[in-house]
Parts: structure tokens; sequence; C-alpha cells
């Protein structure tokens, strides 16, 4: 697998390789200086800079951390999962409309939204649906916290949410999707499996939502994982004709334990 060890460990063998021919060029044409090898060297360690930059926004790659992306199903089943909440407001709104449609989902929610908002996460639970980790700040600069940070944080998220289910969550969904060597350090030898998607909804962006419905539907395969947020005006208004949507499809909407064959809670 193509990882960030492998890929370091490949990096630095060329790099070393590439100095050690320059020296040897160096030694045959005094034209070739030291600013010619330290320019290449430069030009080298912003391309793997940017690389890795660039791929903490593809979890899916699974080149920092193991990710589940979509369960391993030729089963025509999909997974609904929401993130951010629970909001006060609009998260009993979306609980009305799972509950109509007898439709299971995950919620994946962020420790800071649970005060006041116990009520809220009991109906989720009582109601069948599952509960997952979403880090405790959901911070811009979570990704830059300390790894001893980041883990402080999830395990906050836990104890908050064991105090007021009496479960402790197994799934972890990493704010924004981003994921780096130091989040892969948090997560690592703990009890959390990252969970990301394979259909995004784009649901808190402005756009016709019609034609958002019309993309998620088209994108559709057995074992998809579906994010929406249950905050945003999208998913109140038109989760119920997405639903409908998916059945039409000839799809079977089911938790996400049910979808991936993992407990969801320690």
């Amino acid at each position: 697998m193509f990882t960030f060890v492998r890929f370091s460990l490949l990096f630095l063998a060329i790099l070393m390789c590439i100095n050690l021919c320059a020296l040897a060029v160096g030694s045959h044409f005094p034209w070739f200086t030291f600013a010619h090898i330290l320019l290449a060297d430069s030009t080298m360690i912003t391309a793997y800079c940017l690389f890795l930059f660039a791929l903490a926004f593809f979890p899916c790659t699974n080149f920092y951390l193991p990710v589940i992306c979509h369960g391993q199903t030729d089963k025509p089943v999909v997974a609904i999962t929401f993130d951010d909440g629970p909001d006060t407001v609009k998260t009993p709104v979306i609980l009305d409309i799972l509950q109509k449609h007898d439709a299971q989902a995950t919620f994946f929610c962020i420790g800071m939204n649970l005060a006041r908002n116990e009520h809220i996460l009991k109906r989720i639970f009582a109601e069948g649906h599952l509960i997952g980790n979403h880090s405790y700040s959901h911070s811009n600069w979570l990704d830059l916290f300390s790894s001893a940070k980041i883990r402080a944080e999830l395990l906050k998220t836990d104890q908050l949410i064991c105090e007021i289910i009496g479960k402790r969550p197994l799934f972890f969904r990493p704010p924004f999707g981003v994921v780096n060597p130091t989040m892969n350090r948090a997560v690592n030898m703990m009890h959390w499996q990252t969970v990301c998607w394979s259909i995004r909804s784009f649901d808190t962006s402005a756009g016709n939502p019609e034609k958002k419905i019309e993309r998620i539907l088209k994108q559709l395969k057995p074992g998809a994982i579906i994010l929406l947020h249950d905050f945003t005006p999208f998913t109140e208004i038109h989760l119920a004709r997405l639903i409908t949507g998916i059945r039409e499809a000839g799809y079977t909407i089911v938790a996400l334990d049910k979808l991936l064959g993992l407990n969801p809670y320690a």
C-alpha cells in the first residue's frame, strides 16, 4: 500500500541518490556548484511538501491512516451520515423525517455541541440511530494540534457521549475529512475506527438542490456512505426527497454498523 511512511522513505532514498550523483558530477565539472545542489534539493523538498499537503484532503487514499469510505458489499445497501450536530433546532426536524420514513442514520457529533443538547443525543440513540465522534471543538486548526491534544479532544467527546447514552463510540470522522501524520498518531493504537464517505452532498454550499439530489443518486453504489449535515437548510428541506430517491433507485438504507459489519460502540 502506498503510505506516508513508504513514500517518505522512497523520497529520502531518491534525494540521497541525487545528491550523491550531484557530488560526483561536481567533482568533474567545476561549473556545477553547491548552489545547483541546493536548488535541486529545495525544489524536490517543496514538491514533496506540496504532495503531502494535497494528500491530506484525500483521506480515502489511506495514505496517512486506515480510513473506511464505503462498505465492502455487493448488496444494494447504503448508509446516510450527518456531521457537525447536534443542532438544537434542526436535528429534531431531521429525526422527525427519519422516523417518518423509517430510516436509520449515523450522527457524527461535535463534543462542544452536546451541552444543553443532551436530550437530543438521547433521542438519537433511543430511536436506533448511531452516534460517532467528530472531535470536541471541530477547530479549523485541529490538524495543526499536537497528537496528544487531538487525542484529548476525541477522548473528551467520547466521555461526554458515554455520560449521556452509556456507550463509548468507536466510529470517528475527522473534521473536514482532513488527515495527516499527527492525526494518525492520535488515532493509532486507540479504539477508534476512522470513517469518512464515498458520496459528498455539498449540502453546506449554495446551488440548485435538485441538481445536488440528482448528483447524489447518480453516485449510488452498493456500500456507499453519504455525507450530509443536520444543520443545513438543504438537509432539512430535501432529506425526505433524497430518502425516497434512494429507495426508488433500488437501494436500502441501513445503519453504518450493518453496512460495515463493525461494532459501533465499545
